[in-house]
C-alpha cells in the first residue's frame, strides 16, 4: 500500500474518532441543564487530557512495536505481558499529566488519593489497549494487503520471466543448433544422440510445465542445469568448454524456480568461443545458511555486455530478485581478468 493511502487512512480514523467524541461533548454542553453543561465542558477539558495521550501512545506502540514482535513468532504470553505492561505504563505516565495540566478542575486534594489514582489509571490503560487493539489490526490489514500485492507482483513477474525464457533463452537458433547436432549424433551414435534429444525434451517440459512453482528443490533444478548444459558442450569443440561445480552437501533446499538459468544463457550468449577450454565456469557452493552461485564466461573486446542486449537485462531480473528474495541476497557483476562474472548468494536452508 502506497504511503499517502497509509497516511490518509490513519488521518481518517483519527479525525473520525475526535470529530464524534468532541460532537457528543458539545451536544451535551448545549442542550443539558446549565449544571450539567458546566460539569460537562469540564469532562470535555477532561476527555483531552486523559484520552489523546493514551490512545495516541497506545495506538502506535502496538501499530508498530507489538506487531513486529508478534511477526517474530514470540510466545503469545509474552506477548500479553508485553502488551498489559505498556498499556500500564501509559496509564500511569497519563495520569501524571493530567495531574499536573491546569484543565483539572475537579478537587484537586482528593487527587493523591489510591482510589483516584486507581480509577484514572485503569481509565486511561483501557483507553490505551482498546486503540492498541485496533492499531494492532490496522497494522496486520496492512501487512495482509501488502503481501498480496507482493504475491500478485510475483507471480506476474514469473510470467514474464516465463515468457522472455522461452522466447530469449529457448530461442529458436538454440533449438536449431540442438537439433542439428542431435541429427548429425544419430549417424554416429544413435543411442547418444538419444540421449541428447531426451535432454531437450526434459529442458521443454521443466520450463513449460515443472517450473510454474515459485521454488523448487535444488537438487531438481540442477538436474536441469546439467542438462542444459549439456546441450551447450555438445556444440563445443572443446571437451573441457564448460566447467559446471556442485559443491553442495545438502541438495535438498529450496530455491526460487528458474534464478540461476538466464545468468547462464547470458555466459553462452556472450562467451568469447566454442573451441577454448574453461570458456564457462559455473560454482554452487553453500555456507551458514547461504548458497552462492557464481558464473564466469570468458569475453573478448568484441563481446557486447548482456545488459545492453535485446534478452534478459539486469533490471529484469534484479527485479525477480527483489520481490523473491527481498533484501536478503546479494548480486554482483563485472569483468575482471578477461572475464564476465556474475556472483548471486541468496538464502538456503537445506531440509
Amino acid at each position: 500500500m502506497k504511503r499517502i493511502a497509509i497516511f490518509g487512512v490513519h488521518l481518517s480514523y483519527w479525525t473520525i474518532y475526535f470529530l464524534f467524541t468532541a460532537l457528543y461533548f458539545l451536544i451535551l454542553s448545549s442542550t443539558g441543564t446549565p449544571e450539567t453543561q458546566k460539569v460537562s465542558g469540564r469532562l470535555f477539558q477532561f476527555f483531552w487530557v486523559a484520552n489523546v495521550i493514551p490512545s495516541l501512545l497506545g495506538f502506535y506502540i502496538f501499530h508498530y512495536l507489538v506487531f513486529y514482535k508478534i511477526k517474530g513468532s514470540i510466545k503469545w504470553y509474552k506477548i500479553v505481558l508485553l502488551s498489559v505492561g505498556y498499556c500500564i505504563i501509559i496509564g500511569v505516565l497519563s495520569t501524571i499529566t493530567l495531574r499536573f495540566t491546569t484543565v483539572y478542575k475537579f478537587n484537586i486534594n482528593h487527587f493523591f488519593d489510591l482510589e483516584v489514582i486507581i480509577f484514572y489509571t485503569s481509565i486511561t490503560t483501557c483507553v490505551a489497549l482498546i486503540h492498541g487493539t485496533l492499531g494492532l489490526f490496522m497494522r496486520a490489514f496492512f501487512d495482509w494487503f501488502n503481501l498480496r500485492k507482493e504475491k500478485e507482483l510475483l507471480r506476474e513477474q514469473n510470467h514474464q520471466i516465463e515468457l522472455a525464457l522461452v522466447t530469449a533463452q529457448l530461442n529458436p537458433h538454440f533449438l536449431f543448433n540442438s537439433l542439428n547436432n542431435i541429427d548429425i549424433l544419430i549417424h554416429k551414435d544413435q543411442e547418444k544422440a538419444s540421449n541428447y534429444l531426451n535432454k531437450l525434451s526434459d529442458i521443454l517440459r521443466y520450463m513449460l510445465f515443472d517450473a510454474k512453482a515459485e521454488y523448487m528443490p535444488f537438487d531438481t533444478e540442477f538436474h536441469f542445469i546439467e542438462k542444459y548444459v549439456a546441450l551447450h558442450q555438445l556444440r563445443a569443440a572443446n571437451s573441457d568448454y564448460v566447467k559446471l561445480t556442485n559443491g553442495l552437501e545438502n541438495t535438498h533446499g529450496q530455491v526460487a524456480s528458474l534464478v540461476f538459468i538466464p545468468f547462464i544463457e547470458n555466459a553462452f550468449k556472450y562467451s568469447s568461443s566454442y573451441k577454448e577450454g574453461n570458456a564457462v565456469q559455473i560454482t554452487f557452493t553453500s555456507h551458514e545458511n547461504k548458497l552462492s552461485f557464481t558464473c564466469k564466461n570468458r569475453i573478448t573486446q568484441t563481446n557486447e555486455p548482456f545488459t545492453n542486449s535485446n534478452g534478459l537485462g539486469n533490471e529484469l531480473l534484479k527485479k525477480r530478485l527483489d520481490l523473491i528474495y527481498k533484501e536478503n541476497y546479494t548480486l554482483d557483476i563485472q569483468e575482471e581478468n578477461g572475464y564476465f562474472c556474475v556472483a548471486l548468494t541468496i538464502p538456503y536452508e537445506a531440509n
